[in-house]
């Protein structure tokens, strides 16, 4: 991939990436990281996806591999709590719903962030996860209910 096609994608997909990883991580440190990751294997290809929906797609998954990844690290890693203490903290912009959504379990926390946030259809989420859309719905459908729970919500309310 040449410098000025990479340089163009990483400005218009930043955002994009850095998001899913932080909802995936809950941690901008680390989400730093796995961002960094996620475009230097971008980089690597050889041949990168070439349309906008299988960028994203690619992008969208490759991220949630390093996250992973992530994540796996840190459990095998022994830490105190006074050293854990605080590396949870979300960025001040972040507001009461989308700190709810990043702390759904991750079943729900990718869809839901993808749905509402990024506006894909269940049918690009499904695409995107390699999940069948039913599965994608009943994820939503339920990521929706903890939701409303932790947000103080009608329980009942259809």
């Amino acid at each position: 991939m040449d410098k000025e096609a990479f340089t163009k994608i990483y400005a218009e997909r930043f955002r994009y990436v850095w998001n899913v990883c932080l909802t995936l991580l809950r941690n901008p440190e680390d989400t730093d990281n796995a961002v960094q990751e996620t475009f230097l294997r971008l980089l690597q290809q050889e041949d990168p996806p070439e349309s906008a929906e299988h960028l994203r797609a690619w992008l969208t998954v490759t991220a949630r591999n390093v996250c992973r990844d992530e994540l796996r690290r840190f459990r095998r890693k022994e830490l105190s709590l006074d050293a854990a203490e605080g590396t949870a903290v979300l960025p001040p912009e972040i507001d009461e719903t989308l700190a709810a959504v990043r702390s759904l379990p991750e079943k729900y926390r990718l869809p839901i962030y993808l749905f509402y946030y990024e506006e894909l259809t269940t049918a690009q989420i499904a695409a995107t996860l390699n999940r069948r859309e039913s599965t994608v719905r009943s994820d939503l459908r339920r990521g929706r209910e903890k939701l409303k729970q932790m947000l103080g919500g009608i329980e009942n309310e259809r």
